[in-house]
């Protein structure tokens, strides 16, 4: 399994700063914008944990 630490503390660092902006309800943008933000974070880790796990599975295959 080969995960970028970089890539995942951007996502970390993307994802705490637009729940922070949602909490707080920041003039930059609204809610909406924050939540999308998030879900948007939300499907680059998962990404990001798929394309490894594909790897994985090709390793292993006999044939």
């Amino acid at each position: 399994m080969q995960v970028s630490y970089s890539r995942l503390q951007a996502y970390a660092g993307m994802g705490f700063l637009s729940f922070a902006m949602m909490v707080m309800g920041s003039p930059i943008g609204n809610t909406g914008t924050w939540f999308g933000t998030l879900v948007m974070v939300g499907l680059g880790v998962w990404i990001e944990f798929s394309d490894c796990y594909d790897d994985d599975e090709d390793e292993n295959d006999p044939s």
